[in-house]
């Protein structure tokens, strides 16, 4: 099976690419695969016997991250001796296909954000990958993110947050030019038909226009409200809901400091030359409120949110 990572910035439209690809008869897209990079760090280290590697595996699949693909897996089974870490990645995704009426697919795709992160790594354990980076005009990400109970929680954390992931995205895009393809989330909603055909050309697959439709993934249960848009056909408004989702001074900061950024990536500054910075009474504020919603009210809400959608441990 050939992999195709999608990755970029948390919001970006991950989810939706990843499902558009795995409605193409022969891809199948899997849940984040977050464990995947315990999986191969595991099995590169040379001091570990085999009875090590067995119940470190057997601890990682009582984990959270794993238990939300409901595979209901044991590892003991597996003669782990004869395995490599792909060969066990790949494990995963075959018993996630078997459940999903996907046995056998060619190309398997997963949609993990922090993909574009591990570039390097995973270029080296998959070297047919292909990675698709995935960006959206931040003041979307940013309207996107701040209701969620993970993640920065205002304005100009956001702008931190984005940038960063823009930046491991532009290295990759300059150091792997013939396995890195930028694609727009704003081409996806608007004009699906003629980015999916551009991607397609570029991965070596057939078009098929079931994929305008993004049925391709089961959302899990986990993530279920965060991806209540996934499975319907895309939205051209979802690409400018941002403005009323954003008060106009959210919108101001965020273009005070990032402005130019947006307008090189060509999504229009509606303040321009003109937003206004952040007060140091703003500032204040900011970092307050942050401070408050990540240690007291997002640590709660997640907590919840895990306890009534994740599956008990095996």
């Amino acid at each position: 099976m050939r992999p195709i990572f999608v990755g970029g910035c948390e919001r970006s439209g991950t989810t939706l690419l990843g499902a558009m690809l795995g409605a193409h008869s022969n891809c199948l897209c899997v849940p984040e695969m977050k464990f995947k990079l315990d999986i191969l760090q595991l099995c590169s280290a040379s001091d570990h016997d085999e009875g090590e590697k067995a119940a470190s595996l057997q601890k990682l699949v009582s984990r959270s991250k794993f238990r939300i693909w409901e595979l209901g897996a044991d590892l003991t089974a597996l003669p782990l001796e004869q395995m490599s870490g792909r060969d066990l990645v790949e494990w995963a995704v075959t018993a996630y296909g078997q459940k999903v009426g996907k046995p056998a697919p060619s190309i398997w795709i997963d949609h993990t954000p922090s993909n574009i992160k591990y570039a390097w790594t995973l270029f080296h354990e998959f070297p047919d990958a292909h990675l698709a980076h995935i960006v959206r005009d931040g003041r979307a990400v940013a309207a996107s993110l701040l209701p969620l109970d993970w993640g920065p929680n205002e304005i100009d954390h956001t702008v931190r947050y984005w940038t960063e992931r823009l930046a491991y995205g532009f290295v990759a895009e300059l150091r792997w030019p013939e396995k890195v393809t930028r694609i727009h989330y704003e081409d996806l909603v608007r004009d699906p038909k003629a980015a999916l055909k551009k991607l397609c050309a570029v991965l070596a697959i057939p078009y098929e226009p079931a994929m305008c439709q993004g049925t391709g993934f089961q959302v899990p249960k986990y993530t279920a409200k965060q991806h209540a848009l996934v499975g319907s056909p895309p939205n051209s408004a979802r690409a400018n809901a941002w403005e009323q989702q954003l008060t106009p001074r959210q919108i101001e900061i965020f273009e005070s400091l990032v402005g130019d950024l947006l307008v090189s990536l060509d999504y229009p500054a509606k303040f321009g030359l003109h937003a206004k910075r952040m007060s140091r009474l703003e500032k204040i504020l900011s970092r307050v409120r942050e401070f408050y919603k990540k240690e007291f009210g997002n640590r709660r809400r997640n907590r919840r949110r895990k306890k009534e959608t994740i599956p008990a441990r095996l």
